[in-house]
């Protein structure tokens, strides 16, 4: 049954009283991701919905994905805490079934932004033709429904009465497999090939609008500028793919890992299981505060419209 994915790992965390205040310290630190998920993303949301300018294409993207960590943080980090805490079977499920889904819809708008990105950067002429609001919207909804439909098939047989443990947990297997090729490492490979077409298409475009620029003084501040927004860009990309796979590869793969121990092809001990479960969780949702940190608030349109902001806060304050 799937919901060993969630059930088991969280019962396997309760049982051993050695590890409980261990075990109650993860919940606590899951309820502060969750509520600072909550804070970054819905900040986002305001911004955009006060900000007209940003009510772009690209920060349509950004704001669907806000709404997928937001329900992260609302949704998913609760139900967790609930199944741990209950360890009642269709809590469980529930948790099992809702933190899929999310997850699921986290790869899909990871996977639009990065296209998006490219488009934008190598296509930049093309791109108002290629990228409209009507398929960019009938994108995103496809994302949303895809994502809810791929994670409520497992109940064709975690609810099958007659179905026995045995061929449960295989059909778990083939399903965890099946998601881990092709909605984990298809996009993980996607998206490292774009960012590293993107940096290297950014790094050759500053090289030859540089090579341009004539004197000496300038030509050095423009080199140690091209320098530093070369590393800047480096890093965005390399977290962004950092938090793919520390924040979703790795929960994926425990679901694998997870179905490999109950068959009986692995034996994980439960001290280990009590460490290694919190860490993916935590992982997991610190993704959902990753995320905007990374695809918003290191974009200058958003950093500019948070100051303008938080300026009016004061100044509405004051008076």
């Amino acid at each position: 049954m799937d919901n060993k994915n969630g059930s088991n790992a969280t019962n396997n965390l309760g049982k051993e009283d050695v590890n409980k205040s261990d075990y109650r310290g993860a919940l606590v630190l899951f309820g502060l991701l969750s509520i600072s998920a909550i804070a970054a993303n819905s900040l986002i949301l305001v911004l955009i919905w006060k900000k007209r300018h940003l009510r772009t294409t690209s920060n349509t993207i950004l704001a669907s994905l806000a709404v997928s960590d937001l329900l992260t943080g609302v949704v998913a980090v609760p139900m967790v805490i609930a199944c741990t805490e209950t360890l009642i079977q269709d809590v469980c499920i529930a948790m099992d079934i809702s933190n899929r889904f999310l997850a699921f819809s986290t790869v899909a708008h990871l996977i639009i932004l990065s296209v998006d990105r490219y488009i934008r950067i190598i296509k930049i002429l093309q791109y108002p033709s290629i990228v409209t609001k009507v398929r960019l919207a009938w994108t995103l909804a496809f994302t949303w429904v895809f994502s809810l439909l791929a994670s409520l098939v497992q109940l064709t047989w975690v609810l099958h009465a007659t179905m026995d443990d045995d061929t449960m947990i295989r059909f778990d297997l083939g399903y965890d497999f099946f998601h881990m090729i092709a909605l984990v490492m298809v996009p993980l490979f996607l998206m490292i090939s774009i960012y590293t077409k993107l940096f290297i298409h950014l790094r050759w475009q500053c090289k030859e609008i540089h090579s341009d620029l004539s004197g000496h003084t300038v030509s050095q501040f423009n080199a140690r500028r091209r320098k530093v927004n070369e590393k800047k860009t480096a890093f965005l990309f390399i977290a962004m793919i950092a938090v793919f796979i520390f924040g979703l590869f790795l929960y994926f793969l425990w679901a694998i890992i997870d179905d490999l121990e109950v068959i009986g092809l692995l034996n994980i001990e439960r001290s280990a299981q009590n460490i290694i479960v919190p860490v993916i969780i935590f992982l997991r949702f610190l993704s959902a505060l990753c995320n905007p940190l990374l695809c918003t608030f290191m974009k200058q349109d958003f950093l500019d419209a948070l100051k303008s902001f938080l300026n009016a806060l004061k100044s509405s304050r004051r008076v």
